[in-house]
């Protein structure tokens, strides 16, 4: 960290004095990303079963209130009619960030129409655009399917494909009900806006947060003025001569309310009985409700066998397809091709009506980290994967990654000495503040200076002389006490290379007023021990032979998410940060542990 750059202004809030530093490098990512697409072709093994043929620029079709969306069509060469691929969007249908031309030319190689429209209020279309509003996005995905129905190049199936926004708008128009819509493929997403949104009670501040104000205009917002350090944060957007009235409810809805009603598509849980294939990746930020929609989903569809879940190796952006590492760890080219190979299965499955077996080995199919293979299970955990705790263990001095700490299979048996360290607001931990957390895996390092900070407890096993398979869930159950009325509790799963650097498996966070559930907040009492169950997702990765585990535990994740000044207050509204001491117990009465998803093949 170049903390040069760093001084505190007079609220005591630690910030940036210059666009030089590590917030200026995260909003440029951001920014720059959209300059360049990706791809000029998207990887695959597959062979072109068609030529391209016509490509119908800007119709205007005609939504129900006598909006008109801007519409590109794509057609395969030749007479007849086609399957069609449509996409929603909002980010700009010939835009390179999400290079629709080339993904549009990927379908119709493989001999569908793709439709790529821009969702209303966003660019070539027409109206007002307020995000995630289910009252626009369901009615419109229905009227634009049957716009597509009724083209003379149509054979009158279609199926919808889309990422992030446009994985939502894939819901929508499953929610919509057209009976000429066969199946979906929404990708790092989930139909509940909420939970995809704030992580435990704790804002997605980098990602959602920003996207929140970003969007807020025809095109994007310019965030040039915008300080992540800014308190109140609820005044951040609006300080940085940037007003988004969806950033706003953001900080007014902290637990689930009407608004998220609104702006989600909750009743898809039950509603939706075509087949989906729900696909995101391990380093994702919507990763948990990614799978707890397919699980959902999978078990009350009316179709059983018919939800697919496909998990990668990578994040939102997916860059190790481009960049082949997740973090400092390296892997194998090909993912990309991969993915985009399942994607044409499963349309030649459900919408081409191809009997080429997709599915066939069982409804996951999931990349493993560390030995670069694709798995496919029946279930999630996958046969072969046992819980089994490791207990977090110390003299009472596991501050940093040189203190006591150790990771045992063994419970304590009699008293041992908590651990304790200071949280402090105005000294967060900021390896994302440099980042685009949309961009994980491509950005985050090795974590060796996070873990020689006095507020990280780290826990460290001896190595595996086999190494070590987790694949599944990881829950963290913890016996935590503060001083401070609320809080926020953090735990890395880290691999610790044989050379000392380590490597993030998975994460997770939990703002402890909401600990008893997302129903209500309940602040905590200072120094009452609670104990603390932390979703830390799930993941499959392989520690290599000699490799060792650690567990980090501390109070701050700045600026992916946004941070918890130990005050109480509403979301927001803080302006005055307090110190808060955090102890950890882990004695015989008040055991530590992580639950781990340990696999056997």
């Amino acid at each position: 960290m170049r903390w040069s750059h760093i001084h505190r202004n007079r609220s005591g809030n630690r910030r940036k004095n210059s666009m030089d530093g590590e917030q200026a490098g995260g909003l440029a990512a951001q920014k720059g990303k959209h300059d360049v697409a990706a791809y000029d072709r998207i990887p695959s093994n597959l062979t072109d079963r068609a030529a391209t043929g016509p490509v119908m620029s800007d119709q205007m079709v005609a939504m129900r209130d006598g909006t008109l969306l801007a519409t590109d069509v794509y057609l395969p060469s030749g007479d007849g009619t086609f399957p069609t691929v449509l996409t929603r969007m909002p980010y700009g249908k010939t835009e390179p960030y999400c290079f629709m031309p080339v993904i549009a030319d990927h379908w119709v190689r493989q001999g569908y129409a793709a439709v790529v429209q821009d969702v209303r209020g966003k660019w070539a279309s027409e109206g007002e655009f307020e995000p995630n509003l289910a009252a626009n996005e369901v009615p419109d995905a229905y009227d634009t399917i049957d716009w597509i129905a009724g083209q003379d190049w149509s054979d009158g199936k279609v199926g919808m494909w889309g990422e992030s926004y446009f994985g939502f708008t894939s819901y929508a128009g499953a929610v919509s009900g057209h009976p000429a819509l066969v199946c979906v493929a929404p990708g790092d997403i989930s139909l509940d806006r909420y939970k995809a949104t704030m992580r435990h009670g704790c804002l997605q501040l980098n990602t959602v947060g920003t996207w929140a104000i970003s969007m807020t205009d025809q095109t994007y917002q310019d965030l040039s003025g915008l300080d992540y350090w800014h308190l109140p944060m609820a005044d951040m957007a609006q300080a940085a001569g940037a007003p988004s009235s969806y950033f706003d409810e953001l900080m007014n809805n902290p637990l689930p309310s009407t608004f998220w009603e609104e702006h989600s598509l909750l009743e898809g849980y039950d509603s939706i009985t075509i087949p989906v294939l729900h696909w995101g990746g391990w380093y994702d930020n919507y990763l948990g409700p990614t799978i707890a929609d397919w699980r959902h989903m999978a078990a009350n569809n009316a179709q059983s066998g018919n939800q697919h879940l496909l998990i990668g190796p990578g994040d939102h952006e997916n860059t190790p397809d481009l960049n082949h590492r997740a973090g400092i760890l390296p892997m194998a080219d090909g993912t990309g091709a991969a993915r985009w190979d399942a994607y044409v299965a499963f349309f030649d499955r459900y919408l081409m009506g191809l009997d080429n077996g997709f599915g066939a080995e069982g409804p996951i199919r999931y990349y493993t980290l560390g030995n670069d293979t694709w798995c496919d299970a029946e279930a999630w955990p996958p046969a072969g994967t046992t819980m089994t705790p490791v207990y977090l263990r110390s003299g009472g001095k596991a501050n940093t990654a040189a203190g006591g700490g150790a990771l045992s299979w063994q419970a304590p048996k009699n008293d041992e000495a908590a651990d304790s360290f200071d949280y402090d607001p105005t000294d967060p931990i900021t390896e994302t503040l440099e980042l685009d957390c949309w961009a994980l895996a491509g950005g985050m390092g090795d974590r060796q200076p996070i873990e020689a900070r006095a507020d990280v407890l780290v826990y460290t096993s001896e190595p595996f002389p086999d190494g070590l398979n987790l694949t599944g869930p990881i829950t963290a159950h913890l016996h935590f006490a503060s001083s401070a009325v609320d809080t926020d509790v953090t735990v890395a799963l880290v691999d610790v290379f044989e050379d000392g650097r380590a490597n993030l498996v998975q994460d997770g966070i939990l703002r402890c007023r909401y600990r008893n559930g997302l129903d209500r907040s309940e602040l905590m009492e200072p120094d009452v021990v609670y104990e603390l169950e932390i979703d830390v997702w799930s993941t499959s990765y392989v520690l290599k032979p000699r490799h060792r585990l650690r567990v980090e535990i501390s109070s701050s994740n700045f600026n992916r998410y946004d941070r918890n000044l130990n005050t109480g207050e509403p979301m927001g509204q803080g302006k005055t940060p307090v110190v808060a001491t955090q102890t950890l117990f882990h004695d015989a009465d008040r055991p530590s542990c992580i639950m781990l998803p340990i696999h056997e093949t």
